[in-house]
């Protein structure tokens, strides 16, 4: 039996090698995942509050003649991007472009009825529906060999209501 063990002598260090940076590279992806979630909950708070200060251009003609309230499509695509791009300042360096140009990017629908084009849902409000495709840098990809930035696509939408 003792013959047994000798040969054995040493095995729990081959595992511990083979299967510790196995264990951190796991444990780095679980970050990575986590990360990510948080850019995305971020940046779709960001969509919702440009989206929802946007519906407050509405028409000023339109509510002092009793008429159903209505969206100035440039003043609230103005609005939308303005503030799109204050808000997306506060992520930093781990936005891949300058704000300013994640803003104009991105894809501004305001729709006073119909559908609307970026969610396809019927508008019974004057809607600001926002679409951004925002390159994002997150290093820690690179210990997996994977390319460090990716690309995150969401979407916000407000409706007016008085």
């Amino acid at each position: 039996m003792r013959a047994r063990r000798a040969n054995e002598r040493g095995q729990v260090a081959v595992y511990a090698v083979v299967l510790f940076p196995l264990l951190v590279l796991v444990l780095s992806l679980v970050f990575v995942v986590g990360t990510v979630e948080d850019l995305r909950s971020r940046i779709r708070a960001d969509l919702d509050m440009a989206a929802l200060t946007a519906t407050q251009a509405l028409d000023p003609s339109a509510l002092a003649s009793g008429a159903p309230p209505r969206l100035l499509p440039d003043e609230a695509e103005q609005l939308a991007r303005q503030y799109l791009a204050q808000n997306l300042a506060g992520l930093g360096s781990v936005l891949g472009e300058s704000p300013s140009d994640a803003a104009a990017s991105a894809d501004v629908a305001v729709t006073n009825s119909g559908t609307d084009p970026i969610t396809g849902s019927a508008v019974t409000a004057p809607t600001v529906s926002i679409r951004l495709a925002a390159p994002v840098h997150i290093a820690l990809l690179s210990v997996a060999r994977l390319p460090s930035t990716i690309s995150l696509t969401l979407v916000g939408s407000a409706a007016a209501r008085t």
